[in-house]
């Protein structure tokens, strides 16, 4: 096939570009690989908790001779780490040796909320508090002020507060970090095959320590329960216990055990029959405290590295404040016994002095000095620097009224916390974060639990109770009625003759930049999702020629504003006053060209006044509602003024909001009839520069609107916000529903179809009821 000038032309163009890109057209049948999609950043607090500090770098020769390793003229630090700003160091670096010192200089950032600094120490896990000491207006010189000089310092002196423990185990560290200190924090374990005879020791042991323990829980204290052979006698078993401390029986080939004062007469003491999981012999001697019969038995557990008898390796924070060993151990007496957590025996020699600036603005920094190492293991990371603790309330927050209701397995199941979170971590795995994404320490449920208790009591004071629900109504019963104000933009769909509902806002502000805003956002979602911007007929040639509103001052002002906003740039020539362009109508003109109040909001707002004014000023107010020009409207209005306070200062106020002075009020009155702005332009087509043809084939009333609302009220009234939102929006999606089944199948929602002579017949019959 022979090519045209113009195709061969486009051709060589076509491989100009792919010859400047080193491509051929062999390279257009290369399937295109898809770029890698991006992965979100975390939040800010996210990537300060992430940060891994690097090792402390010892000073160089040239610094030394300088004087930068002093910290004043009796103390030097022997290595130093410059932190960025804003991180969390969880594990400082201590010095390597006795005498050894390391400094961290922190620089700090501001909490938005309390506009205070954060300062690192309370991000330490290690729990500073032993041996506090502190000094006012000491120099600092590893902190430095705008011109160089020294900083006028705090000083505060703290060594760790011992871990408690049950037995010693050695460990020296001086730096770790949150991803390495696992391999810090337990000590290696005695080795131990799981196996089912370790699982039934373990369990008969441990059924045991619980009686121990807690006993029948019909008796105030620990009493006895018998253990004996069989009998068909409860009672005289009972009652033939001897001093031991448990007697168990068996009785129709099946062991049980029971408390010693349980009879026929009182049954309500403790009897348990499923003893067949635990090891039977044992039991037995543990109840009867056969002392040699549980040495072997534990001297067995103890040489495959379990029981009572294998050394506790169990270590505490004294952030837990736990009292005594969680687990059970045979002490020195023979005794079975959770023993006190004793304080470590060899006290950790390392010591931190913390250096905070008189001027903390000025110098928005913090040296830390970490010396000798520490003599045991770290600490596990249990508690929660602050920063996540913040990030953690906001997450929180967010679910607004949910919170009161929060429990950690609900949060996790909120889909908009469950964002949140994505959004903070930064989140692209398919599986969904946990909350020791956010720090290992809210793995720790009942911590999650305590910090929601705390935010839920920071937001509901008088708790979630009936005294909290009181609050709530109590503060909503401040606000005015015309403060609980619902917003809606709703269409007259007229191949379906009914209304539309095309946006639902709740506010609590009726301004008119209240109501800019909502129509900003309301048009900016509606072209995000169709793709069409809004558009106006005086402005763009199509689009809403009329809108018909209850009058709202606020709400056509912010709609008028809203209009002025679309022609900022515009400089055609309006359509209706040719000697002026788009760009310089204001606010009040715009609604002159398509904004109409309703007249029954109009006459019910005349209707309040008939009692205070005379039939014809009554009448002349109502005759200014007219597509009709008036005969003499000068005359109407001198009526108007004649009617009184009432007809001058509340039927103009109303409408023109007039000033106190009577020469004012003749004065503004005459200035807005002239001028014809906002509300007589909206009743009185004259007034107005919608074409007369418009007007007429605009709805002169919102009933149709009205009826919808009253419709969707039906569904609920008195709700809270989120249910209102719910219940409007699933009354919306069966209105549009009914809409799509009348257009796909012609079926409608009643069995008279909605026509102009029903919808005229109905008007003439509701306007005949209330005449």
């Amino acid at each position: 096939m022979e090519l045209s000038s113009a195709q061969l032309n486009a051709l060589q163009y076509a491989q100009s570009i792919l010859d400047d890109a080193g491509l051929s057209p062999r390279d257009l049948n290369t399937p295109i690989t898809p770029l890698p999609l991006s992965i979100p950043d975390p939040c800010p607090a996210i990537l300060a908790a992430q940060y891994i500090p690097p090792p402390a770098r010892s000073f160089t020769l040239d610094e030394i001779s300088a004087g930068a390793h002093r910290i004043n003229r009796q103390s030097i630090v022997h290595a130093i780490t410059n932190h960025p700003q804003g991180v969390v160091v969880e594990y400082p670096q201590t010095g390597s040796s006795e005498g050894n010192a390391v400094a961290h200089i922190f620089t700090l950032t501001c909490d938005s909320n309390t506009m205070e600094f954060n300062l690192p120490q309370f991000n330490f896990q290690y729990s500073l508090g032993d041996s506090h000491g502190g000094l006012n207006g000491v120099q600092c010189h590893l902190l430095r002020d705008s011109s160089g000089q020294p900083v006028i310092c705090k000083k505060l002196s703290t060594s760790y507060m011992f871990c408690t423990f049950r037995y010693f185990f050695n460990t020296i560290h001086s730096y770790t970090n949150r991803l390495h200190v696992a391999e810090l924090i337990a000590p290696p374990l005695i080795p131990f095959e799981d196996n089912a005879k370790r699982e039934v020791f373990l369990k008969t042991f441990a059924f045991f320590c619980s009686l121990m323990e807690h006993g029948c829980a019909f008796m105030a204290s620990l009493e006895c329960v018998s253990l004996d052979d069989d009998t068909d006698d409860v009672s005289s078993m009972a009652s033939a216990a001897i001093d031991d401390e448990y007697n168990a029986t068996r009785h129709s080939s099946h062991h049980y055990i029971q408390c010693q004062f349980r009879s026929r007469d009182d049954p309500s003491h403790l009897i348990l029959h499923n003893l067949q999981e635990f090891d039977i012999s044992y039991l037995q001697a543990l109840v009867n405290d056969d002392k040699v019969l549980i040495a072997s038995h534990e001297e067995d557990a103890r040489q495959d590295g379990y029981g009572p008898l294998v050394p506790c390796c169990f270590v505490a924070a004294p952030s837990e404040r736990k009292q005594l060993c969680p687990h059970w151990h045979r002490s020195s007496n023979g005794n079975l016994a959770r023993e006190t957590l004793l304080k470590w025996e060899h006290h950790c020699t390392a010591k931190f002095d913390i250096f905070i600036p008189k001027d903390l603005p000025a110098c928005p920094q913090i040296a830390v000095i970490c010396r000798n190492p520490h003599s045991h293991p770290p600490p596990a990371p249990i508690k929660t620097p602050p920063l996540l603790v913040n990030l953690f309330r906001s997450l929180l927050l967010d679910m607004d009224w949910q919170l009161a209701d929060a429990t950690p397995r609900q949060i996790v199941l909120d889909s908009g916390f469950m964002k949140g979170l994505r959004i903070a971590l930064g989140w692209a795995a398919d599986r969904s974060p946990c909350l020791s994404d956010i720090h290992p320490s809210l793995a720790n449920l009942d911590h999650v639990r305590h910090l929601i208790n705390a935010f839920r009591v920071e937001k509901y004071p008088l708790g979630t109770g009936f005294e909290g629900a009181r609050l709530l109504v109590d503060e909503e019963n401040k606000w005015s009625q015309e403060q609980r104000y619902e917003f809606e933009i709703e269409a007259w769909d007229n191949d379906h003759m009914r209304s539309v509902t095309g946006a639902r806002a709740f506010t609590t502000s009726q301004s008119a930049q209240a109501h800019l805003i909502l129509f900003q956002r309301i048009f900016q979602i509606a072209e995000e999702d169709t793709g069409l911007s809004v558009s106006f007929h005086h402005i763009h040639g199509t689009g809403y020629k009329s809108v018909v509103a209850d009058g709202h001052m606020g709400q056509g002002l912010g709609l008028g504003m809203f209009c002025v906003e679309l022609c900022q740039n515009n400089t055609m020539i309006c359509a209706y006053e040719r000697n002026r362009q788009l760009r310089d109508l204001n606010p009040y003109d715009h609604l002159r060209r398509f904004y109409r109040v309703c007249i029954t909001h109009f006459k019910r707002n005349v209707l309040a006044l008939r009692t205070h004014v005379s039939s014809e000023v009554y009448s002349a107010m109502l005759s200014l509602a007219s597509s009709e020009p008036q005969p003499d409207i000068e005359k109407t209005y001198a009526t108007i003024r004649r009617g009184g306070r009432k007809a001058q200062g509340e039927f103009y106020g109303q409408f023109f909001k007039l000033s106190s002075s009577t020469d004012e009020q003749t004065a503004w009155l005459k200035d807005k009839l002239v001028t014809n702005k906002f509300i007589l332009a909206a009743i009185y087509r004259p007034a107005s520069l919608i074409p007369e043809v418009i007007w007429r084939a605009c709805p002169s009333t919102t009933n149709s609107n009205e009826q919808a609302h009253r419709s969707a009220n039906r569904d609920g009234v008195n709700l809270t916000l989120l249910g209102g939102i719910m219940r409007g929006r699933d009354f919306d999606e069966r209105a549009a529903q009914s809409i799509e089944i009348h257009a796909l199948l012609g079926i409608n929602t009643r069995d008279q179809d909605s026509t102009h002579v029903r919808r005229a017949t109905r008007s003439i019959v509701r306007q005949a009821l209330v005449q």
